[in-house]
Order: C-alpha cells, then sequence, then structure tokens
C-alpha cells in the first residue's frame, strides 16, 4: 500500500502543496487535499475586490483537475497522530501538511466583531455594497489597522469612490516593516488621494458609529478592520508549542511533530532576529513547497533539506496607479531604495497574477515554483525534530 499524504486548507499554501507533492511524488505517494472551502480566495487581491465587487475566488476543482490530488470537500475538525476527523469522516495519513491559514483578529477590542468588516474572503463582498452605498451619500470609512492591507484598503477604495471620506487608523507608524523612505512616500500618496492617516492612535473599543481610542472618538459610518492576525485554531487544542498569535512553531524542515508539518500562516518559523517569519502569500507559499518537497522525500526515502527563505522585498498597492516595491537587504532588513509610481503598480499587479500562475504551472506540469533562499535559520529551544 502506499503512503498517503493529506494537505489541509485551500489557501495558497494548501493548493500548492498539493499540487507540487503530486507532481513530484509520480505515483509513488497518495495525495488528498482536505478542506471546508471550496473556493480559493485570492487574499492578495482583496483590496481590488473591495473597491469593485470583482469576484477573486476560484474553484479548487478546478485547479486540481487532471492531476493526481484527491478533493475532499469537508472540515478538518481534530488532527490526531496518523488520522484527521473531519465532517466527512476519518483520514488516515503517514503525513499531513497544515495549511490552514489566518485572519485579521476581529477579537482583537470589544465591539470588533460586532460592528466591523473584516478584510478576509467572505466578508470583503458585502464591504464593497455598503461602501458604495456610504460613498453616494458622502459617507465616512473608517479602516483600522496601518499594515499593508489597510493601507491597500483605504488608498483603494479612496481611489474608486471619490464621495467616500476614508480615515485610516493605526496604532503606531503605518507601514512599520517598510522603510522610513517607504513610510513618507505612503503617507504623502494616502494625501493625494484624500485618506486622512492617524498614527500612534490605538482603537480600545469599536461602537456601531465610532471608534473608540486612546485619543478621543473616531466617528464612522462604515468600519473595515485590518488591524492585528491570529492563525486558525485547528491545531490549538493539539498541545504543540504556538507563538503568541497562534501560529505552529516549526523546526527547520518545518515539522511540528515527526508526521506533521505546517506551512504558511499557520507556521511560526524563527528568524535569525529572534522574530517569526512574517506571515503572507510571499512566505506562504515558500513554505508550502518546502513542506511539499519535505513530506514526499521523506515518504519515498529522498534527501530532505532544511528550509531557506530570503526575503526580495515588498509590493504594496496605493490604488491602481500608484505603488511602492520595497527592497530588501541580506539581512531581510528593508532598505532605504524604493521603486514608486506607476512603475511599482505595474509590478505588483504581475506579482499577483504570478501567485495563480504557479498554481497552474504546478498543476500542469509547466515548471516547480521556485523562491530566493536565505542564510540558515537558528533553531530556537521549542522547536520538535523529527
Amino acid at each position: 500500500m502506499i503512503p498517503h499524504l493529506v494537505v489541509i486548507g485551500t489557501g495558497y499554501a494548501g493548493l500548492l502543496a498539493a499540487l507540487r507533492a503530486a507532481r513530484i511524488a509520480r505515483g509513488r505517494v497518495a495525495v488528498t487535499l482536505v478542506g471546508a472551502s471550496d473556493q480559493l480566495v485570492e487574499r492578495v487581491r482583496l483590496h481590488e475586490q473591495a473597491a469593485t465587487g470583482r469576484g477573486v475566488a476560484h474553484p479548487v476543482a478546478e485547479l486540481v483537475a487532471g492531476t493526481a490530488v484527491r478533493f475532499v470537500h469537508a472540515r478538518v475538525n481534530e488532527v490526531a497522530p496518523g488520522r484527521l476527523l473531519t465532517d466527512a469522516g476519518v483520514l488516515e495519513f503517514d503525513r499531513a501538511i497544515v495549511c490552514t491559514g489566518g485572519s485579521v483578529d476581529l477579537d482583537l477590542v470589544p465591539g470588533a466583531r460586532q460592528h466591523a468588516f473584516a478584510i478576509d474572503g467572505d466578508r470583503v463582498g458585502p464591504l464593497f455594497a455598503e461602501a458604495r452605498r456610504v460613498a453616494a451619500r458622502g459617507g465616512r470609512l473608517a479602516v483600522c489597522g496601518g499594515g499593508l492591507t489597510g493601507v491597500e484598503i483605504a488608498s483603494e477604495l479612496a481611489e474608486a469612490l471619490p464621495g467616500l471620506q476614508v480615515e485610516l487608523v493605526s496604532a503606531g507608524e503605518i507601514m512599520p516593516a517598510l522603510s522610513r523612505k517607504a513610510r513618507e512616500y505612503t503617507r504623502s500618496a494616502l494625501k493625494r488621494l484624500g485618506v486622512a492617516v492617524r498614527e500612534h492612535t490605538r482603537v480600545t473599543m469599536v461602537a456601531a458609529d465610532r471608534l473608540e481610542t486612546e485619543a478621543g472618538p473616531v466617528g464612522f459610518d462604515l468600519c473595515a478592520w485590518a488591524a492585528g492576525f491570529r492563525a486558525m485554531p485547528l491545531l490549538a487544542g493539539t498541545g504543540l508549542p504556538s507563538a503568541a498569535d497562534g501560529r505552529v512553531i516549526v523546526d527547520r524542515y518545518l515539522h511540528a511533530r515527526p508526521d506533521l508539518l505546517v506551512a504558511g500562516d499557520a507556521a511560526a518559523r524563527a528568524t535569525a532576529g529572534g522574530g517569526w517569519l512574517a506571515a503572507g502569500c510571499k512566505t506562504a507559499m515558500p513554505m508550502a513547497a518546502h513542506a511539499a518537497d519535505t513530506a514526499i522525500a521523506e515518504l519515498t526515502g529522498g534527501e530532505v533539506r532544511e528550509f531557506s527563505f530570503g526575503d526580495g522585498g515588498s509590493c504594496v498597492s496605493l490604488g491602481r496607479r500608484d505603488g511602492i516595491l520595497q527592497f530588501m537587504d541580506a539581512a531581510d532588513r528593508p532598505r532605504e531604495r524604493i521603486v514608486t509610481g506607476r512603475v511599482a503598480a505595474w509590478v505588483k499587479e504581475r506579482v499577483c497574477r504570478y501567485t495563480l500562475l504557479a498554481l497552474r504551472a504546478e498543476q500542469r506540469g509547466w515548471w516547480g515554483y521556485r523562491w530566493l533562499k536565505g542564510q540558515p535559520q537558528p533553531l530556537v529551544a521549542a522547536e520538535v525534530m523529527p
């Protein structure tokens, strides 16, 4: 009987891990993809959906068609050693890769879950409809969160809906992971789009018509929540070591335990600087590809390698005609060198297209996904070696 690999999650990481594993296994390992959603949501385009209403989801069945991947549309309720408990029954496995991802943290402050639209796949469509209604009467939109997601949502909606009064509220500086020069450019771009920016303004509560902050109330007609991050809780009850945001700590091969690998936004991987590798598509897809390589190698007697990732930079949309390319140095720190304007917007669009193209390439056997490698990362005390 051939070994069985199960991949959990139908986001970028889960699809890539399953497609890649099936391609390189060549029938030596059975590959099953299981997920509660039968759609891949292009999360890198959620800000576009919020501004235009255009759908950004693709059927999973279509993306695995013609491959050896078996798709099971079911929710996984428990991950036990060697088996999964799902809505569709028990799935036994020899290796599993958990790619369940994460979401913005709607429980970060009281009221956010009740009164804000989360910038996640299932709530962005309704946000578009509400934003158009509010813009038609010159209403106010408060965007909470000064990271990449919040900035992209604020700029995209301000550009698409000129009647909308957009205010971006950030607990610290906006775009903290970027360089000083990039932050300055972001502020000037938001100002050109008419977006009011409140930095160093911590939200303490979300009410039906206002934010309560440490600096006083901020009124709104509509609130979009892009603050905080929390990993999906599937592995929360397994006793595996985890980071403060719920991501499971993995070793240098991406194992959480000998039969279980974790990749993408569900995984916490130590960095040389003492923190964790940032969540996001640019780290999720390399981790997923490596986890697939590792699982197939272990199940077929191949060579297992350590995970390596080099951060080539970040792309940020500032509407459809502006953006920022932030370059990084060898230590994955932001350089002051940036590219802006239409060139940056053009590159960002190509990067977004490549995420889906990479999945198609694995599906059709055109080529295997590749990524920039970096320096070997250290072990941390909580790592579990296989």
